[in-house]
């Protein structure tokens, strides 16, 4: 037997096992998905469920009661915040603080394993600390479009427009609206190295007959143009939703520019809009990986560093 897996009613893979491994999903966030069997010429009906990941697993070195529940601390911090000697490498800065619920897993040899029962950082669109490679990601009520132009399929089709009712988490009630079939943003070509992963994030709200992309054109040494992208799923409900994902940097490439793209050309009421729009090298994410050790610090407490962000623990 073999089958098709779908996240939101996009394809996203194949396989003749009954195993099959999903890269690139957040911790602690729901996503649709659905298995569907099939043949070389009939697909069977599927049922779409909503599955959630588990959070981050950090380790902390004391014993502690499995299956409790304790609190932990997240901040990104200003100079001093921290005993000296512990702090880690990188800028100072920012102030953001947050309480995150944490479960006891299992524990072992005096060592704890807990994990998160919520993200990091409420709404990623809001990460303090990353670098954003999109120099305009977000649209005002001026008619800037902050460089962004159609690369192909005419440019009549692209403009800076405002749509309602729009989610809470979007910062601004404008975005660009495109009809086209790529779109660039002009004067922001930067250096990539191959094998290394971007998140990709936008609000984009759909079209019922096309479907799109959010991500990269890239270049090879040869001058050679490519893209890879997120995909923006055609919708039979057009509203906003959230896209994201990874892409990885294929093998050559050495640059890069942000690029939006549209199945093909569409007429007015099938284009796609964009706002929000975040690229992100994967190594820039505050997230903590999973199995990250605390280490005590001299007050007693414990801690994990993430470049100037940190996770605390106080019995």
């Amino acid at each position: 037997m073999k089958y098709n897996i779908y996240q939101r009613d996009v394809l996203i893979g194949k396989t003749d096992n009954t195993n099959y491994i999903i890269d690139g999903l957040q911790p602690c966030t729901s996503y649709k998905m659905a298995v569907a069997p099939y043949d070389d010429t009939h697909e069977s009906k599927h049922t779409e469920i909503t599955i959630k990941t588990r959070g981050i697993r950090l380790v902390i070195p004391v014993s502690l009661t499995v299956d409790s529940t304790i609190t932990l601390n997240y901040q990104e911090y200003s100079l001093g915040l921290v005993p000296i000697g512990t702090e880690p490498a990188g800028m100072f800065g920012g102030g953001n603080k947050r309480n995150i619920q944490a479960k006891v897993i299992s524990v072992d040899n005096g060592k704890s394993t807990v994990e998160l029962l919520d993200r990091l950082e409420k709404d990623t669109t809001t990460l303090s600390g990353r670098i954003n490679k999109v120099k305009k990601s977000n649209f005002d009520n001026s008619t800037d479009l902050g460089g962004w132009y159609v690369a192909s399929g005419g440019g009549s089709d692209f403009y800076r427009t405002t749509t309602a009712p729009k989610p809470d988490e979007m910062s601004s009630n404008f975005c660009l609206a495109s009809g086209a079939r790529d779109v660039l943003e002009a004067n922001n070509i930067f250096p990539v190295v191959s094998g290394t992963k971007y998140y990709i994030f936008a609000w984009v709200y759909t079209s019922t007959v096309y479907s799109g992309k959010v991500g990269l054109r890239l270049t090879d040494s040869s001058n050679n143009k490519t893209e890879i992208g997120v995909i923006v799923p055609r919708d039979d409900h057009r509203r906003w939703v959230r896209t994201e994902g990874y892409i990885t940097i294929p093998d050559g490439c050495n640059t890069a520019q942000p690029w939006l793209q549209v199945e093909k050309q569409v007429k007015d009421n099938e284009k796609l809009y964009f706002t929000n729009i975040q690229i992100i090298n994967s190594t820039d994410l505050p997230y903590f990986s999973d199995n990250t050790q605390m280490n005590k610090l001299q007050d007693g407490s414990f801690a994990a560093f993430n470049g100037y962000r940190a996770i605390y623990f106080n019995q």
